[in-house]
């Protein structure tokens, strides 16, 4: 069983939720924090599960017309496919495909690797401290963009390759996931609003795909490993607060505010070199 109070629990949950979402990378501060506390990454996977799935369903509830959608068109575009009539010139069709063309750049480089076994990579300091930087420009540069006009309806599918491969780089620690989907769909040429949208939903295959990876060792180790207060402490913090910064976020595209994101990620990535270098321990 895993030394954790409920506040522990609370505390954790809240972070998940915040960083999972906001740009500032929620990977690269579990590096920052296992390099301080000596740890070497093997929390409770059961908790992170459940995390994971809290966060996922803060998605569903924020977007859930858009989930519902994509479920619908899912199932009826393989029908129509099955049935030899394929149909893919609706603006909720069009939607799906670019979800699909977005997700599949992440899934091949995390295959790869997995099979190359480079995960030494995505737990070195730094590049955290690195990749902050790069989180710290593109935040930068999110509030220059302000002539994007594409949506579902008129976006070309190359614009959902550009999300796409910058989200597959993403997968590097300090390089925050929503923060180079929302620069790389305004790179596309995407309406700020739809940027963040479509950032967000193209988030439910990623989380889907990490939990299901981390429940599957769950299943393999037998045990829960932790209490069901604490489960769910955990579990409603992270939703909840996932929700708040998903909303947050819609705000601040907005105003033209990424800056604060970008002040924030070189503060951490100075302070990541300093834990590098062992200047803090």
């Amino acid at each position: 069983m895993v030394n954790m109070n409920w506040l522990q629990a609370l505390i954790e949950g809240i972070i998940q939720g915040v960083t999972e979402f906001l740009p500032v990378s929620s990977s690269g501060h579990l590096v920052i924090f296992n390099a301080l506390s000596g740890g070497s990454g093997d929390a409770n996977l059961t908790f992170t599960v459940f995390l994971h799935l809290a966060t996922l369903l803060s998605v569903i509830i924020v977007f859930y017309k858009d989930v519902w959608v994509l479920i619908r068109e899912f199932f009826t575009a393989l029908y129509d496919i099955l049935r030899g009539k394929p149909n893919f010139k609706t603006t909720e069709r069009k939607f799906l495909v670019m979800v699909i063309i977005a997700t599949v750049p992440a899934v091949l480089v995390g295959l790869l690797i997995k099979l190359l076994k480079l995960d030494a990579v995505l737990e070195n300091i730094f590049v955290v401290a690195v990749m902050l930087i790069v989180t710290a420009i593109f935040m930068f540069l999110v509030d220059k963009f302000d002539k994007g006009g594409y949506t579902e309806e008129n976006a070309p599918y190359k614009s959902s390759w550009i999300v796409g491969i910058l989200q597959a780089v993403a997968i590097l620690p300090g390089l925050s996931r929503s923060g180079s989907t929302i620069f790389g769909g305004l790179l596309g040429g995407f309406k700020k609003e739809f940027a963040v949208r479509f950032a967000f939903i193209l988030s439910i295959p990623a989380i889907l795909g990490a939990g299901l990876m981390e429940a599957a060792d769950v299943i393999k180790s037998g045990e829960l490993g932790i209490s069901t207060l604490n489960l769910l402490t955990g579990f409603v913090a992270a939703m909840v607060f996932g929700i708040i910064s998903i909303k947050f976020i819609k705000v601040v595209i907005n105003n033209n505010k990424f800056y604060i994101f970008g002040i924030y990620c070189l503060l951490a990535s100075v302070f990541a070199f300093l834990v590098g270098f062992g200047v803090i321990k």
